[in-house]
């Protein structure tokens, strides 16, 4: 039998040696088991060795080792903050776009219109979306505070409610707009905050009912709550919890 030989070279390290092989199972209900082996040759063949349980630990530093290898090709545009693996943060302008709502605490079934927003951060990955609130119009900085997104169908934290959002499969740069346009593009039901979402008399629906109505030719970013966390912050794993 003839054996075809290949060489996997890096900008970094050059020739990259085979070490380990990583063995998935997966059960019929989507569940997922992994197994790490020793590679030996032995009579000039590489041979997987006996293995052993893959922990989370394991998993995640695998990851990040395998995700310094990743290139994001193209042009990165300014409105991308930071980028991990396939973690992806970007802003938002302030600026007038189209929402639309399906909460009748607003006066109808039904009702969408174009409003002013406040700028906002963005961050998706395979296991997250989420998004805040900022305030001006420049591009944020580590040291720009963060806020409660006013929006119904976003959590404390800034976890957003996917429901029937049809989300980009991927994160690159290229599908920042799509990834926006999946978040404004679904119907607005309720608000799922603990506490306030906007800091308004008569609350959110008042809010957002005078939003609806043109009350206001610019976001008021009066209205937003602060979440006591800065982007810097967030991203170094130091964000003050919002419970």
């Amino acid at each position: 039998m003839n054996q075809a030989e290949f060489h996997i070279r890096t900008e970094q390290d050059g020739v990259l040696a085979l070490q380990q092989a990583v063995l998935i199972y997966r059960g019929a209900q989507g569940s997922a088991f992994a197994t790490v082996h020793d590679i030996e040759e032995i009579n000039g063949e590489a041979t997987i060795l006996a293995g052993k349980a893959m922990t989370p630990r394991a998993a995640i530093m695998l990851s990040r080792e395998l995700a310094k290898g990743i290139r994001h090709g193209g042009f990165n545009p300014e409105t991308v903050l930071y980028m991990d693996g396939d973690l992806l943060l970007w802003w938002t302008r302030p600026g007038k776009r189209h929402i639309a709502f399906r909460a009748e605490g607003l006066g109808a079934v039904e009702r969408g219109e174009v409003v002013p927003h406040p700028g906002l951060v963005f961050a998706a990955s395979s296991q997250v979306w989420r998004v805040w609130a900022v305030k001006g119009d420049a591009r944020p900085t580590p040291d720009t505070a963060l806020f409660q997104a006013p929006y119904f169908n976003v959590y404390d934290g800034g976890g957003i409610c996917q429901g029937s959002a049809n989300v980009p499969e991927v994160t690159t740069a290229e599908k920042i707009e799509a990834w926006n346009d999946a978040f404004f593009g679904s119907f607005f039901t309720h608000p799922n905050v603990r506490k306030n979402l906007v800091k308004y008399r008569g609350g959110a629906y008042k809010f957002w009912k005078d939003m609806l109505d043109g009350k206001f030719a610019h976001f008021p970013e009066r209205v937003l709550v602060p979440v006591q966390t800065t982007l810097g912050q967030l991203l170094d794993g130091t964000a003050q919890r919002n419970d």
